[in-house]
C-alpha cells in the first residue's frame, strides 16, 4: 500500500520540481539578459547618448538669474547665477529647476543657446571633457552628446531650427595671445557633432580657415548655410567678419566699414528674416562707443550707424526697426525705432544696480533686463510699455 501511494504521488512530486527547475532557469536567463544590458551600455562609444534625469521635486526657493530667453509673457528659460538651468510657463516670478544631472563629477554649465519652448541646448565640462546637453521637451527630459575632442570651453551655441545649429569651441594654444577654435555643425538636433575645420592654424596665411590670432565672440548662421564669425584683433585695425556660404566648411574675410581709426569687437549678427538683420560692434577706444550695422540683403553686404557711446553692446531687437541697448551708465535702458541710427534714453532701473547683466525684449512693449549690483547679488526687471517704466520681479524656482 506505501508502495502504491507513494507512485501515485509521483507524478505530481514531479511536476512540482519541473515548475521549481523552470522558474529558476527563467530567473537566470533574465539576469543574463540584464547583464548583456548593462555590458552593452558600458561599451558604448564617446558619442552615445545618455538620458539624464532632472532633480527630484523639493520646495520653492529664491533664485538670482543671469540669463534670461522669454518666448512669449508665460514660456522662457533662464540661467541662474550658480549655472542653474530654468523653465517656465507661468511667467517670470515662478521658475521649475530643469538642470541636467549627470552624476559625480556633475559638469559646470554655460553657454546655453534656447530656440523655442521645447528645444534647448547648453555646453557642460568636466576638466577638458565637454559634452552637449539638449532636450526637446522642454527640460523634462535631458540627452548627453559628447564632443569628440577636448576643449578650453564653448563660445558659443547656436540653432536656426530644431536640426540644425553650429558651436565654437577653444581648442588651446601655447601662444597667450593666439585663440584657435574648432567649429563643429549638427544636423540632426545635436545627437552628432561634426568637426568642420582644421584649428592648427597660427596665422591667417592660409585660405579659407579661420585664424588662430584673433578672439572669437562668436558664430551665428542665418540659413543652413550662409553664416559668421566674429571677433577682435588689438593687432589689426580692419574690423573682424568671416563669411561662410558652405555650412562652415570655409571661411572668407567679408569687409565692414570701419567707423574710425580704432579696431572693433564684432559680435555675432542676429536675423529677423532672410534678408534683415543687425550686427553690434564696439570700437576699441576709450570711448567705448557702439556701432550697430545692419543688412537687408542677407549679409551680403553690412552698413553702419552713428556710434553712440551711451550704450553698450548688450542689445535686444525685436526686428530691423525696433531694439533696445543697455546703457553705458550701467542703469539705464535705451530705445531705437530706426534701426540703431538714433537712440532714446528710458527710465533708469532703480538704485542700487551698476550694470545691466541681460535684456530681452519679446515685443515693442514687453521686455526683461537682469540688474546686478556692486555686491554681486541680481534683480530682475520687467517693463510693459516698451522700456518707460521697470517693475522689480520676486523670482524663486522649484526642482
Amino acid at each position: 500500500m506505501y508502495t502504491s501511494r507513494y507512485r501515485k504521488r509521483g507524478p505530481a512530486r514531479i511536476r512540482r520540481l519541473w515548475l521549481l527547475f523552470s522558474a529558476a532557469l527563467l530567473a537566470i536567463c533574465l539576469l543574463t539578459l540584464a547583464g548583456c544590458g548593462a555590458s552593452d551600455g558600458q561599451n558604448t562609444n564617446d558619442n552615445s547618448v545618455v538620458v539624464l534625469p532632472t532633480p527630484t521635486p523639493g520646495p520653492s526657493q529664491a533664485v538670482s538669474l543671469q540669463a534670461i530667453h522669454m518666448i512669449d509673457d508665460k514660456t522662457g528659460w533662464a540661467v541662474t547665477q550658480d549655472g542653474h538651468v530654468l523653465h517656465t510657463t507661468q511667467g517670470t516670478a515662478q521658475w521649475k529647476d530643469i538642470t541636467p544631472s549627470a552624476g559625480a563629477p556633475q559638469p559646470t554649465f554655460s553657454n546655453a543657446t534656447f530656440l523655442d519652448a521645447q528645444n534647448a541646448w547648453i555646453a557642460g565640462q568636466v576638466n577638458d571633457k565637454i559634452s552637449i546637453w539638449r532636450t526637446y521637451t522642454g527640460g523634462d527630459l535631458w540627452l548627453e552628446s559628447p564632443l569628440p575632442v577636448s576643449g578650453q570651453g564653448v563660445v558659443n551655441i547656436n540653432f536656426i531650427d530644431p536640426m540644425h545649429g553650429w558651436l565654437l569651441l577653444k581648442s588651446g594654444s601655447n601662444k597667450p595671445t593666439d585663440e584657435p577654435v574648432n567649429v563643429f555643425s549638427t544636423t540632426d538636433g545635436g545627437n552628432n557633432w561634426y568637426q568642420l575645420d582644421n584649428p592648427n592654424q597660427s596665422n591667417g596665411s592660409r585660405l579659407n580657415t579661420l585664424p588662430a590670432n584673433i578672439e572669437k565672440t562668436g558664430i551665428s548662421f542665418g540659413t543652413t548655410t550662409q553664416g559668421w564669425v566674429t571677433g577682435y584683433s588689438a593687432e589689426q585695425n580692419t574690423p573682424i567678419l568671416y563669411t561662410s556660404t558652405d555650412a562652415g566648411y570655409t571661411w572668407t574675410t567679408q569687409t565692414l566699414k570701419l567707423p574710425g581709426k580704432s579696431a572693433i569687437r564684432t559680435f555675432p549678427p542676429v536675423f529677423f528674416s532672410q534678408n534683415d538683420g543687425i550686427l553690434p560692434a564696439q570700437i576699441m577706444d576709450n570711448s567705448h562707443a557702439v556701432v550697430i550695422y545692419t543688412t537687408h540683403d542677407g549679409g551680403k553686404t553690412w552698413s553702419d550707424n552713428p556710434a553712440s557711446s551711451s550704450i553698450t553692446t548688450t542689445v535686444s531687437f525685436t526686428d530691423a526697426s525696433h531694439g533696445w541697448a543697455a546703457g553705458s551708465d550701467g542703469n539705464t535702458i535705451y530705445s531705437t525705432s530706426d534701426g540703431g541710427k538714433s537712440w532714446n534714453r528710458d527710465a533708469p532701473l532703480g538704485k542700487g544696480v551698476d550694470k545691466i547683466a541681460a535684456l530681452q525684449f519679446i515685443s515693442t512693449s514687453n521686455g526683461w533686463v537682469i540688474g546686478s549690483a556692486k555686491d554681486g547679488s541680481a534683480q530682475l526687471y520687467q517693463s510693459t510699455d516698451g522700456g518707460k517704466r521697470w517693475a522689480t520681479i520676486k523670482t524663486s524656482a522649484t526642482s
